[in-house]
């Protein structure tokens, strides 16, 4: 049917009928219509979603193209949202500078050894399904080397179940060959998958996530190890981490550690006015929060006490040494004319 299409299509530009490309086949220019909801343009034909090839890992199809929106300035954390001018994309957001440890590569920052758009140097890109590890692009399991590409076996038409074992027009699931798709999984190319569980067709066909982490509901998640769970981008232990503790994003105030899942001081410590202070050491806080040592003083093992050599008399911190309120010892008053020299007191040099 399709090649009857085509062949009408061409014999009415010929005879001179006005040729407008108004067909769904046709797509990209100006006069061209919109494609389908469930097709887009590639290289000037609409194609089926479904029939999409897939993307590299940690890649996310942005219509007709895949794009990291990690680092892509025309797709930053979204399809669409574009960076402003002057601006790059740095962990999915639009910046003024990359963040420490990653690499400008035109208007993108990259980890160049795990990027798959930029492996190794800016603009070596991996292959369909390949990952980049240490700057190198290799197949993430559990996919298979086929001729040098990467293949899932266990959904590729034309290598399902080993490498070379076509399906021919039928579709490959779980590595057999098959005329339709069971009930919950959707076909994306030739192979049946469940696009809520698929690392490589997550969500929808094409979108695979990056190396460590998981397909979950249709969205790419990291593979925490028992114990943590995902908490903006990282794997994050709850009861003991102080950026996220005992929920993600809940941050422990100055000094504060997280034990058992709640913000708390260090051992030794006591929370004053939101702080962690050492209570034997601390001049704002000594013995007690509140309790404030004078401007002369020190806080030894929780109590204020004069800082050598000074000493302390009724009247504060004094120098024994030359005052003359206290020459020698707390109370000795020098008479008039004297002064206190060395803890004496004596006639005025």
């Amino acid at each position: 049917m399709l090649p009857r299409l085509l062949l009408l299509v061409v014999m009415t530009c010929v005879t001179g009928l006005g040729c407008t490309r108004t067909t769904p086949s046709f797509c990209g220019q100006p006069d061209d219509p919109r494609c389908p909801e469930d097709s887009v343009c590639v290289e000037e034909r609409c194609v089926p979603r479904d029939q999409l090839p897939a993307c590299a890992l940690g890649q996310t199809r942005c219509e007709a193209a895949c794009v990291d929106t990690r680092s892509d300035a025309s797709h930053c954390g979204a399809c669409g949202t574009a960076c402003a001018e002057g601006q790059v994309c740095s962990q999915g957001r639009c910046t003024d500078a990359c963040a420490s440890g990653l690499t400008q590569c035109e208007r993108g920052c990259v980890a160049l050894e795990s990027s798959t758009a930029h492996c190794g140097t800016c603009g070596t890109a991996c292959g369909s399904r390949e990952s980049c590890k240490g700057g190198t692009c290799a197949c993430e399991p559990p996919l298979t080397a086929c001729n040098g590409t990467c293949k899932d076996l266990g959904s590729d038409g034309d290598n399902c179940g080993a490498c070379g074992n076509g399906c021919g027009s039928g579709l490959c699931q779980e590595g057999e060959c098959v005329d339709s798709c069971a009930t919950g999984l959707r076909r994306c190319g030739q192979g049946c998958v469940d696009v809520q569980s698929d690392p490589f067709n997550c969500g929808t066909c094409g979108t695979g996530c990056g190396s460590g982490e998981v397909c979950v509901g249709g969205r790419c998640r990291l593979d925490c190890p028992v114990g943590s769970v995902e908490c903006d981008g990282t794997c994050a232990n709850l009861t003991r981490d102080a950026r996220h503790c005992g929920a993600c994003g809940r941050a422990c105030g100055p000094g504060q550690v997280c034990t058992r899942g709640a913000c708390a001081c260090p051992s030794g410590q006591a929370e004053c006015d939101g702080q962690c202070v050492d209570l034997r050491t601390s001049t704002q806080h000594c013995g007690a929060c509140g309790r404030a040592c004078a401007v002369d003083e020190t806080c030894t093992n929780s109590r204020c006490q004069c800082t050598p050599p000074l000493s302390f008399c009724a009247d504060g911190c004094v120098d024994l040494s030359s005052d003359t309120r206290n020459c020698g010892t707390c109370g000795r008053i020098c008479g008039t004319g004297l002064v206190c020299s060395n803890g004496l007191c004596a006639n005025r040099p």
